[in-house]
């Protein structure tokens, strides 16, 4: 699809374009993952400003089958350092006061292995149904042929029974280690987090996600923290009305059908207790929302995928600029 770039390639060879072409705006940095593939943290701003004032928002993709974030972010920072999309709409930033004021972190993939190895670019609903594509997910189970377990941390030298087909949410990160990047902190998405938050102590944290929505007319939302409750006062306010004006933005779009009311995180027990002791240093300090747009389904495109998470990212831009 013309103006989508999510395979790790092609972002590969977006980024050195980007760094040749846009070097007083641009900053390319990267750590290699065990499969060798690299996870970049890439940061928007005027490098002549001083950034000490500057709205400071970090955006992040973990999971390797959910690839629209991907070209959400990679439009959204051409449109920001060449003023258009890849496809040629023009900016829907005031770039000169986002990049003035404004620092933006983009971990545009957390898992490009992941990414890579994955059947398709985009998940559309018309080849997989959701059975086949949560198995490409997590990997197919050896007894029922449909997707194997969730874990944060698994060791395929002591697993009972191996997936037959490992999932491409996991990324390894030794011979025979694998995590689920958002949920250890192994992972190199955790890895760059904890280095960079010393050097910005973002003001927003933007987690993008994607989900299947298949019982639901709704095809966006904006989900607040697992331990929204527990959180600071003006923080909790915050991150309500930055999670209104976000779906504000999605209800405007032609396509978008947000869920209106934004809610916490509704895990409990063992996948609760992954967020409490992964981001718990994170709630009281930042502001963390996390975005789901509908995935692998024929009621959202892939070009309204990418486009509804362009829109999430404008939105936040705007937010935190507003808030300064």
């Amino acid at each position: 699809m013309h103006g989508w770039i999510s395979h790790p390639d092609d972002v590969d060879a977006k980024v050195a374009e980007w760094s040749a072409q846009y070097p007083e705006r641009f900053t390319a940095e990267s750590m290699t993952q065990y499969a060798g593939r690299k996870v970049w943290a890439l940061t928007v701003t005027d490098k002549s400003v001083d950034d000490a004032p500057k709205s400071k928002t970090m955006f992040y993709k973990p999971h390797a089958h959910e690839p629209a974030p991907i070209a959400g972010q990679v439009n959204v920072i051409n449109s920001l350092l060449a003023g258009e999309t890849l496809d040629g709409r023009p900016t829907e930033f005031d770039n000169d006061r986002v990049l003035t004021d404004a620092l933006l972190t983009f971990i545009i993939d957390a898992n490009p292995e992941g990414t890579a190895t994955a059947p398709v670019e985009y998940w559309d609903g018309s080849q997989y149904t959701n059975d086949e594509f949560w198995a490409w997910m997590r990997g197919v189970d050896p007894d029922t042929g449909k997707m194997w377990k969730r874990v944060d941390l698994w060791d395929d030298t002591k697993e009972e029974k191996l997936p037959t087909r490992y999932g491409i949410v996991y990324e390894q990160i030794s011979e025979h280690e694998y995590v689920e990047p958002n949920r250890h902190h192994s992972s190199t998405l955790f890895k760059w987090i904890f280095k960079l938050w010393e050097r910005y102590e973002w003001d927003q944290m933007f987690s993008l996600h994607q989900t299947e929505f298949e019982k639901r007319d709704e095809n966006c939302m904006i989900i607040l923290p697992v331990l929204y409750g527990d959180q600071p006062e003006d923080i909790k306010e915050y991150e309500t009305q930055w999670a209104d004006y976000v779906v504000s933005a999605w209800a405007d779009l032609d396509g978008g059908r947000p869920i209106l009311e934004s809610k916490p995180l509704g895990y409990s027990g063992e996948q609760r207790q992954y967020f409490v002791e992964r981001w718990g240093r994170f709630y009281d300090k930042s502001r963390i929302i996390t975005s789901e747009i509908q995935n692998n389904s024929p009621k959202t495109s892939p070009f309204l995928q990418m486009r509804l998470n362009e829109v999430a990212i404008r939105a936040t831009v705007e937010f935190g600029l507003g808030q300064c």
